[in-house]
């Protein structure tokens, strides 16, 4: 018997709670609850999806039949939460990010390392199939060696009040980058940025990861209308070029296209081959329901996840790099 709860119901929260019910559905959970200190919320919820549902915390850590719980709440909630579960012998997914500072995020890895605890984060990237495709072409050397990585995260709304772009929304390209390139940390990190309407908050920011032989660019923003809500990465390698919509998990673009250098008297030309472009179709497999399913399976074999507490701590200490170079305005080494 498995039993998750789900603690924060709001707008992913209520995508766990949807995810969780369908694995109950397919006998993969036996079980799960709600929680979340707005009742009425929580009580809509739970009728929808026939769930019975809580609004004090604690009784889950007091529930037997609950192995684990997912913490979808409010970022700086995230650590004491986590903390507390994992400490009552409770497996622990994290929505990203982590934590707020690195110091609270080294503190859980510590305590997911005391008490044995699985504790997994909400790097949902790392589960999308196109991006397991390109992980496994890049890993057989299909691309070449990796020259250029290139990410845009846009949309045009509100900006949240509690963080900016690279907390938000940049943590996940610092992650994959380093995932796909089998990196835990760059060499460096140059970020510029701009709070255009709120003071400490921003909107935009360009980040520039320096790993040697491969350079990485991320550009967030909430204030960019002209092309709808855009998540695409490009990975640029001496002998391929693949591309992901990441709005299109049933596909992976790949490019045929490289530089090719000849030497003519000692002295090196360059040109282009262009032998065409083709998608290879991936059988459809929504992100959010491989990444639950992933927790679940640690849950039970007490497994690494693909995105464990370590992970999890590099990307808020990479956030938080970001953040000082964008301030001190110069890079910021590892």
């Amino acid at each position: 018997m498995t039993g998750v709860g789900v603690i924060g119901t709001g707008y992913w929260g209520k995508n766990h709670v949807r995810t969780y019910s369908e694995l109950v559905l397919e006998g993969v959970l036996d079980h799960v609850l709600i929680c979340d200190i707005n009742e009425k919320r929580a009580k809509e919820l739970g009728s929808a999806f026939n769930i019975e549902y809580l609004t004090n915390y604690r009784e889950l850590i007091d529930d037997p039949d609950i192995d684990a719980v997912s913490i979808v709440t409010p970022s700086p909630t995230h650590y004491q939460l986590a903390k507390e579960f994992m400490e009552a012998g409770k497996d622990v997914l994290v929505e990203k990010p982590m934590t707020m500072n690195i110091d609270e995020a080294k503190d859980l890895v510590r305590i997911s390392e005391e008490t044995g605890q699985i504790l997994m984060v909400g790097h949902i990237f790392r589960h999308h199939p196109a991006v397991k495709e390109l992980k496994h072409r890049i890993n057989v050397g299909e691309l070449g060696t990796i020259r250029l990585i290139s990410s845009n995260r846009l949309s045009f709304g509100a900006p949240r009040s509690d963080m900016g772009v690279i907390y938000a929304l940049g943590i996940h390209e610092v992650d994959m980058f380093c995932y796909l390139l089998n990196m835990d940390y760059p060499k460096s990190i140059l970020a510029d940025t701009r709070c255009t309407l709120q003071p400490g908050i921003e909107e935009t920011a360009m980040i520039s990861m320096d790993f040697g032989n491969a350079t990485a660019y991320a550009f967030e923003s909430w204030l960019m209308p002209a092309s709808g809500k855009q998540r695409d990465l490009i990975v640029v390698g001496s002998e391929k070029v693949a591309k992901i919509d990441y709005l299109k998990p049933q596909e992976l673009q790949m490019f045929d296209i490289r530089i090719a250098e000849r030497d003519f008297d000692g002295k090196t030309s360059f040109s282009v081959e262009n032998e065409g472009s083709y998608t290879i179709p991936i059988p459809y497999a929504e992100p959010l329901k491989e990444e639950l399913h992933n927790f679940i399976d640690c849950i039970r074999s007490r497994e690494n996840p693909l995105s464990d507490g370590i992970i999890g701590m590099r990307a808020v200490e990479m956030a938080e790099a970001a953040l000082k170079s964008a301030a001190i305005k110069r890079s910021v080494e590892f």
